[in-house]
């Protein structure tokens, strides 16, 4: 325990200082776990991972998501190589174009056509990197997206530790699930139970891999699945409850929700979300939400319920509860209590 898959943790980046992101990072790399997994609200997760490198040396730093709405190609493979630099190789690059109505609004960005976008984004992100490792002159000129090598370029390349990094696409939906298949290294979604994985998750990977006469196994799917591990059973559960009735209204997530039969568990917390705002969460999402999207309870009950999700998901992320109204300390006591539940299980 665990058995096949294997196991990374995420940074409650929302609601934690940066020096204390950095101790818990220490925390989640000691303890044994494969990867950590930051993502973008507010805090930019490069220069999140680029601290998290000076406190870890194995652990895999994962960005899950870095928003390709907010930076250009050449902004996204140097970040990415500077993270990469810094934890000697140890980068992993999650990217979607960015959540409708939060990431388009706050950057003024234009997200439509999201598939032909993040192709183009991922074809010229590596060869910026490709330009990057050998000053070789180079055009890209995509419908959405353009970057090339400047005329004069006094400066040369920079040294690379790795010509490429993984690329991971967040896909929920089966066409950008085809795509992640067809063009990059994994895909990350959340939500993803098993079943859901095995039917819907792995066929569309596939079928994008078949297209490009790639093998799926080179695909990796991870998946992000809520936990909150408290020796209060209660308290574990009223976070969780908290995080999936986030998530679930989420309109990417019906999804996953309608796959699993869910939808009118999910329109009362939408209801209830909307009366009374993110405080009726913990009592508007229901016992079937907790019980098919989330990891919740005491350290045994956990690590059993993990039982589930283990060796049917080939990359299983713990995620920290970190929405409102959870607050900073009740995230870093949930993300204590998963590291030191799993270091248990890893020894």
């Amino acid at each position: 325990m665990p058995g096949t898959s294997r196991v990374g943790i995420s940074l409650p980046m929302l609601n934690q200082p940066p020096n204390d992101l950095r101790e818990l990072a220490h925390l989640a790399d000691e303890a044994g776990f494969d990867s950590l997994w930051d993502y973008e609200f507010f805090r930019n997760p490069f220069i999140s991972h680029a601290l998290n490198a000076t406190t870890t040396s194995r652990i895999k730093l994962a960005t899950g998501i870095a928003t390709a709405s907010s930076r250009t190609p050449f902004e996204m493979a140097n970040a990415a190589a500077d993270v990469d630099e810094l934890s000697g190789g140890r980068a992993v690059v999650g990217t979607s174009v960015g959540g409708a109505g939060w990431t388009d609004v706050l950057n003024g960005a234009d997200i439509s056509h999201p598939l032909p976008r993040m192709r183009e984004y991922i074809e010229a992100v590596r060869a910026v990197w490709d330009y990057l490792s050998t000053d070789e002159p180079f055009a890209y000129e995509g419908r959405f997206v353009k970057t090339a090598s400047p005329a004069f370029n006094p400066w040369g390349g920079r040294a690379l530790v790795r010509p490429r990094i993984p690329i991971y696409l967040g896909a929920l939906k089966s066409a950008m699930l085809q795509m992640a298949g067809e063009v990059a290294d994994g895909v990350i979604g959340y939500l993803n139970t098993p079943t859901f994985v095995d039917q819907h998750v792995r066929p569309n990977v596939a079928a994008g891999a078949a297209k490009a006469g790639r093998d799926p196994a080179d695909v990796d799917i991870t998946s992000l699945v809520l936990c909150s591990i408290s020796e209060d059973r209660a308290a574990a559960r009223r976070l969780a409850r908290i995080n999936v009735g986030n998530y679930v209204a989420f309109p990417i997530s019906s999804t996953v929700v309608e796959f699993m039969g869910l939808q009118e568990d999910r329109d009362a917390v939408l209801t209830a979300l909307m009366q009374e705002g993110p405080s009726a969460l913990e009592t508007a999402t229901s016992d079937a939400l907790l019980k098919a999207f989330a990891i919740s309870g005491t350290p045994d009950e956990a690590l059993e319920q993990f039982a589930e999700f283990d060796g049917r998901l080939p990359n299983i992320v713990l995620h920290t509860p970190y929405v409102p109204p959870i607050q900073g300390r009740e995230s870093a006591s949930a993300f204590r209590a998963t590291v030191s539940t799993f270091a248990r299980a890893f020894a």
